[in-house]
């Protein structure tokens, strides 16, 4: 019994070691320990009248953090598709567009949804900092009646 044991042990820390070792090589690496997130300033948001009234007059670029199928379902108009999750892929096209003071809305969909705020984040390392979030971008812009397309066009 206590050699069973023994073996089962040894099968189960080789196999954390391997898990670990996949894990420190591999480029979508889970890191161990995260730091415990910052709740986000009220700075770092912009509420929905705010966000209408800066598309209406076209004094802030829209950027979509979902996943493109979901862009694709449907989107704030004019809004252009930045998964934060391909970001290094969707990113180049849109650069030249960007400017360090161009005013960004980000948003994704949902309260807790944080692919927004990862984006501003992202977005913000670039040196872009007049970043901000509309939180529940997506249901509140659509829920509200604003204007919306669908497909893979802003």
């Amino acid at each position: 019994m206590a050699g069973t044991l023994r073996r089962a042990l040894v099968i189960v820390m080789a196999g954390a070691a391997l898990g670990l070792a996949a894990n420190a090589i591999s480029p979508r690496r889970i890191p161990l320990l995260t730091p415990p997130k910052a709740p986000p300033q009220a700075s770092d948001t912009v509420a929905l009248e705010e966000a209408k009234a800066m598309w209406g007059s076209g004094t802030a670029f829209f950027l979509d953090a979902r996943a493109t199928a979901d862009y694709q379902a449907g989107h704030i108009a004019g809004a252009l598709s930045l998964p934060i999750e391909e970001f290094d892929a969707h990113y180049p096209p849109i650069q030249p567009m960007l400017t360090p003071d161009l005013r960004i809305v980000v948003y994704c969909d949902g309260q807790e949804c944080d692919l927004s705020h990862r984006l501003m984040d992202r977005l913000r390392e670039l040196g872009y900092h007049n970043v901000r979030v509309l939180t529940n971008g997506w249901t509140s812009w659509h829920t509200a009646g604003l204007l919306t397309h669908a497909g893979g066009q802003p």
